[in-house]
């Protein structure tokens, strides 16, 4: 911009010196000659640009005139001469200059600006440019024009299991577009996070379901999970019997059961958890006792507590129930391991004493186990989950 000023200047300057010089001759022939014909003949030389036919016409008018009359004829030609020859000289300039300048700012605009579709450099209208542009997920369309396939444009495709377009990490599909398999995996991916109800797929992207996720004790990462959810479809488990009693079922929420009759019986529960936990805590966690009229179910803490899968009772009348990891070889934890005083009862419900209290277990694991059983001369059992939630880290 600076040198097209410039030379804009030039050519405004050498216009009104071109003037300057053909105001002044006019002024000046008219003052020093009141003779008409001489006055003719001044303007003639100065508009003719040939000195031939100036003089020509001043020979031919001026028959009679004196010799400073015509000195004065003669002076006024050369007069006009050089004028000619300034004013070509300077226009000459001034079209030069202003015609390098054009050149120049031209070049200037068609180096500086121009997008080019494949430099790696987003430019102009581009949308993007990886220097690819093959239109690959994550990349950039062939004519730089818009994105390939991507996270965020409301269609499942590349690696990921949901796209949802937006970035509600509790609606079952994180801003990264995954399906998050548990409450630790959004917490992960988003740090602030907060303890409520979120969307989950623990046995994968296209089972997901709601639980509660617990943000806050221990750090956070809590996956909560009902007893509904182990038969609705949610979870998958697997009850086994490893000493099997005459009665034995699921009620209409999920709940398992057993009742033997002057015999002994023993359990365990798989809760699969393909996300893996090494810590559990159990909430509000209540057993409840299954005897038969005038019996009691019973466990007592300080005469028996669970230590082994494969057996989950002893002596003549007690029983247990327990929770831990199914890769270790027994329980972490159980009732008859944290109780303060025996319970016994009909059918009556237990509260888990040491409720939130977070529990590692010796091996990282995919499943979940309860364990429980019973053994004695009367009619007794138990129902191993019948309320709370189990939550798994």
């Amino acid at each position: 911009m600076f040198n097209i000023k410039h030379r804009a200047s030039t050519l405004f300057f050498a216009s009104c010196l071109l003037g300057t010089f053909a105001c002044g001759d006019d002024t000046g022939t008219e003052d020093s000659s009141g003779d008409t014909e001489d006055t003719e003949t001044a303007g003639d030389d100065e508009i003719d640009s040939s000195g031939e036919e100036a003089s020509t016409t001043a020979d031919t008018s001026s028959t009679d005139t004196d010799d400073a009359s015509t000195d004065t004829t003669d002076a006024s030609t050369d007069t006009s001469d050089t004028t000619d020859d300034a004013s070509t000289d300077t226009t000459d300039t001034a079209e030069s200059d202003t015609a390098e300048s054009d050149t120049t700012e031209t070049g200037d605009t068609t180096d500086g600006n121009a997008a080019i579709c494949g430099d790696a450099e987003v430019s102009g209208d581009e949308a993007c440019d990886d220097g690819v542009n093959d239109g690959s997920y994550g990349g950039c369309a062939e004519d730089c024009m818009s994105l390939g396939p991507h996270c965020g444009d409301a269609e499942v495709n590349g690696p990921e299991t949901c796209d949802d377009a937006n970035e509600d990490s509790a609606d079952g599909c994180l801003a990264s577009c995954i399906v998050p398999a548990s409450c630790l995996e959004i917490l992960e991916f988003d740090a602030l996070a907060e303890s409520g109800a979120y969307q989950v797929g623990v046995m994968g992207p296209d089972a997901v379901f709601e639980v509660d996720c617990d943000m806050d004790t221990d750090g956070g990462g809590w996956t909560g999970l009902l007893v509904t959810n182990t038969c609705n479809g949610d979870l998958e488990s697997l009850v086994t019997a490893v000493e099997a009693a005459p009665t034995e079922g699921i009620d209409d929420t999920c709940r398992p059961f057993t009742q033997d009759t002057s015999s002994y019986h023993t359990y365990y529960w798989d809760i699969e958890f393909p996300p893996t936990f090494e810590a559990f805590y159990l909430s509000e966690f209540t057993i409840k006792a299954n005897a038969g009229a005038g019996d009691t179910s019973d466990i007592y803490p300080g005469t028996f507590a669970q230590s082994d899968w494969s057996i989950a009772h002893q002596g003549a009348g007690v029983g247990d129930v327990s929770f831990g990891a199914a890769e270790n070889t027994g329980p972490t934890t159980s009732f008859g391991a944290t109780l303060d005083a025996n319970f016994e009862c009909l059918d009556c419900e237990g509260v888990f004493p040491e409720d939130m209290v977070p529990f590692a277990v010796d091996t990282t694991s995919s499943a979940f186990r309860i364990g429980w059983g019973e053994a004695g001369g009367q009619t007794e059992g138990w129902y191993p989950w019948w309320s709370g939630a189990v939550y798994l880290r």
